[in-house]
C-alpha cells in the first residue's frame, strides 16, 4: 500500500469539466435501427434527444469523452468532430433506435437501400457542429478537481439475443465524491421500445442519463438484449434504468493515471455474409456493393485508462463472448477492463468465428468475414501490451 500512497501524493488530481446539450434536429427525420419502419419519417412530440460531454484532465493528459444519444457513429462524424476539436474525442452513440439514422452521417452511404437512410451532407455538418461545440462549451467549464470511484458488479439486467451465446452483465461506474454518477456502462441493447415507436426517445441510456446523471455508454451489446418484459416501451425504459442505477455499489477510490491509447484492428477484406443477400432479396453482385457502402476498410480501438480501468472503445458492436478474453488480458497487467461498443466508427457487428458461422441477423451485419472477432481481441492485446504494467502495484480499486 506504500507505492499506492506515494502515487496518490505525487500525482496531480483528476479534474473534470461538463455540459449537456439538446440534440434534436431541428426537423422531423427518419429514425434508424429497424428497417421495419421503411422510410416513415419520424412523428412530431418524441422526447428531447441530447448529447452529453465529460472532459477528465490530469496533469497535462486531458480527453473529452462524449455520449450521444444517436444509433451509430459514422467514421465521418467522428472526423469532422476531431478536426475541431484539439483534444482526444472519445465518441460513442447510446445506440437507441429511436433517434435519426445516423447513415445520414455516412459520407460512403450513397446507395439508396430501403428502411435505411442515405447520406445528407446537411445533417453530417449539423451534428458534428453540434458535438463539437458542446465540447467546446465543456472546455470553457471551470475545471472542478474531483475523485473518482469506480465500482464494478453484476446485476442481471441483461439476456442473450442469440444462441449459444453468452452475455457479461459486468457493471462498470464510475462516481464522484458525493457518488453523483459520472460514467455507467453496461451492455444491453438500447431496445425497449419497439418499431412501432416513430417519435424521438434515448431509451434506456436516455432515461438514466436524465434522471441520474453522467455519461452512459452501451458495454459489449452485440448480442445483447435488456432484461425486462413488462409494460410498453416507457415502462420497459424507465424500468432498465431504476434497475440499474439501483444496483448496489461498493465504490472504492480510483488512482489519479490518465491516458489516451489506440491501435490499429487489421481488418480482413470487406464482403458480405452469405446469407446477406438472401436477407435482404438481392443478388451477390448488389449484396457486395451494398456492403461496401456501409463498412469501412480501416477500423482502430480507442482506448481510455482512468487508474487501472481500461475504458475499451470498440467501433462497432462486439458480442458478450469477445469480452472475456479481453478482460483477461487486461487482469494479467492489473488492470480491469470494461468494453464499449460504438465508440469512433462503426464495422458493424462483431462476432466470434463461431457465431458468425451461425447465420442469422447479426451475422448478416458483419461485412469484414468470420474472423474480424479475433481480430479485435488481437488488437486489444496489442493495445493492453502497450500500457505500463500494474500487476505488481497495489492499486486501491484492487478488491
Amino acid at each position: 500500500m506504500l507505492l499506492t500512497a506515494i502515487f496518490t501524493l505525487a500525482a496531480p488530481p483528476f479534474q473534470i469539466q461538463a455540459y449537456k446539450q439538446v440534440l434534436t434536429p431541428p426537423e422531423q427525420l427518419p429514425l434508424g435501427g429497424y428497417t421495419e419502419r421503411g422510410d416513415k419519417i419520424s412523428e412530431p412530440g418524441g422526447k428531447t434527444l441530447y448529447s452529453h460531454t465529460l472532459i477528465i484532465s490530469q496533469g497535462k493528459t486531458k480527453v473529452a469523452l462524449v455520449s450521444f444519444e444517436g444509433l451509430t457513429v459514422p467514421e465521418s462524424l467522428h472526423r469532422q468532430i476531431q478536426n475541431r476539436i484539439d483534444i482526444p474525442v472519445f465518441l460513442v452513440a447510446t445506440h437507441t433506435h429511436c433517434a435519426p439514422d445516423t447513415q445520414m452521417l455516412n459520407e460512403r452511404m450513397t446507395l439508396r437501400i430501403p428502411g435505411i437512410a442515405s447520406f445528407k451532407r446537411q445533417w453530417l455538418d449539423w451534428y458534428s457542429l453540434k458535438i463539437a461545440g458542446g465540447i467546446a462549451i465543456a472546455q470553457q467549464q471551470i475545471p472542478i478537481p474531483t475523485t473518482l470511484n469506480l465500482d464494478q458488479s453484476l446485476p442481471d439486467l441483461a439476456r442473450p439475443r442469440r444462441k449459444n451465446t453468452t452475455v457479461s452483465n459486468v457493471a462498470t461506474r464510475i462516481f464522484g465524491e458525493n457518488r453523483n454518477s459520472i460514467i455507467t456502462i453496461f451492455g444491453a441493447h438500447a431496445t425497449c421500445h419497439d418499431s412501432d415507436t416513430l417519435t424521438t426517445h434515448g431509451d434506456w441510456p436516455g432515461d438514466y442519463m436524465f434522471h441520474y446523471g453522467g455519461l452512459v455508454f452501451p458495454g459489449a451489446i452485440g448480442n445483447a438484449s435488456p432484461n425486462v418484459d413488462n409494460g410498453d416501451g416507457d415502462d420497459k425504459s424507465i424500468t432498465m434504468a431504476n434497475d440499474l442505477a439501483s444496483v448496489q455499489a461498493e465504490p472504492t477510490p480510483v488512482t489519479p493515471n490518465l491516458s489516451f491509447t489506440t491501435e490499429p484492428i487489421k481488418l480482413d477484406s470487406v464482403k458480405p455474409h452469405p446469407d446477406f443477400a438472401k436477407e435482404y432479396k438481392i443478388n451477390d453482385a448488389l449484396a457486395q456493393i451494398a456492403v461496401s457502402k456501409f463498412a469501412p476498410t480501416k477500423a482502430e480501438l480507442t482506448a481510455v485508462t482512468i487508474g487501472n480501468l481500461i475504458i475499451l472503445g470498440v467501433p462497432g458492436e462486439p458480442s458478450g463472448d469477445l469480452e472475456a478474453p479481453i478482460i483477461a488480458a487486461a487482469e494479467k497487467k492489473g488492470y480491469r477492463c470494461a468494453v464499449v461498443s460504438h465508440c469512433n466508427g462503426w464495422i458493424g457487428y462483431i462476432l466470434d468465428p463461431k457465431d458468425y458461422d451461425r447465420g442469422g441477423y447479426e451475422a448478416t451485419l458483419s461485412f469484414h468475414g468470420r474472423d474480424t472477432g479475433t481480430r479485435v481481441i488481437d488488437a486489444a492485446t496489442r493495445l493492453i501490451q502497450k500500457l505500463p504494467s500494474l500487476a505488481k502495484v497495489a492499486y486501491s480499486t484492487r478488491k
